[in-house]
């Protein structure tokens, strides 16, 4: 829509351009020109706004068969949606493809089940940000589910995820979940069409769990990364003021 100036002196929305091929759009998150949309079966897909065109185009979709209940942009390039079997996931879009067919499709890159119905994703932070910490820099997205659960979904530098991830692997040997369920499947993609391992996605809370460990156990898990416990701790204990 157009903001438009009437002859009396008086606004009103004028519609310009739309774009058509949706099942139901639900939901739409925009960054300058870009827009973001999450379908009610066909997951997510990336259109822009052409100014001298007066258009809507669609540059890429993600061709999986996701019911969404939620989108966010994390960046320009990097999307997160959830879906209506408890799970979340990342696309990104293929700029640097070599051929149109791999510009017009987003990639899965992450996948995660949260076992948690999300039905809102939004940039912000539920504890005070120090720009001069570390931790400061770091970029969030706060998720809602229908159960009232509140959630923080951090975005961290590579360094920090592949620590934290073989701190992940090690822990899941110390700390057995409830009826011996295995971590890694609980935490698998799972919908109707396929169950998959996830991927580029870490478990705060069992992470965080590490410091509620005893001092012998936190040693034992301190030798298998082969860090000393009071780095580690530290470590972990940066972790939790994203929350």
């Amino acid at each position: 829509y157009k903001w438009m100036l009437r002859e009396d002196g008086s606004h009103e929305l004028q519609s310009e351009c739309g774009h058509h091929g949706h099942i139901l759009a639900l939901y739409t998150q925009t960054r300058g020109d870009f827009i973001v949309v999450g379908d009610l079966m066909k997951s997510i897909s990336l259109l822009v706004y052409k100014h001298e065109e007066s258009a809507i185009e669609e540059l890429a979709r993600d061709y999986n068969a996701n019911w969404m209940s939620a989108v966010e942009m994390l960046d320009d390039e990097i999307y997160i949606g959830a879906e209506n079997n408890y799970n979340i996931f990342t696309v990104r879009k293929n700029s640097d493809a070599a051929t149109d067919e791999e510009r017009g499709r987003l990639e899965v890159v992450g996948e995660y089940h949260l076992g948690e119905f999300v039905n809102r994703l939004r940039h912000g932070s539920l504890v005070m940000r120090l720009p001069d910490s570390e931790m400061g820099q770091i970029p969030t997205v706060i998720f809602g589910t229908i159960n009232g659960v509140i959630g923080i979904i951090a975005s961290l530098p590579h360094e920090q995820y592949v620590f934290l991830e073989k701190l992940q692997s090690t822990l899941v040997k110390f700390i057995k979940g409830v009826g011996n369920l295995s971590h890694e499947q609980w935490r698998s993609f799972h919908n109707d069409k396929k169950t998959s391992e996830a991927r580029n996605f870490l478990d705060g809370d069992l992470i965080e769990s590490f410091l509620d460990l005893s001092r012998n156990k936190m040693e034992e898990v301190a030798k298998g990364m082969g860090v000393p416990v009071e780095e580690l701790s530290k470590r972990v204990e940066e972790l939790t003021r994203l929350h």
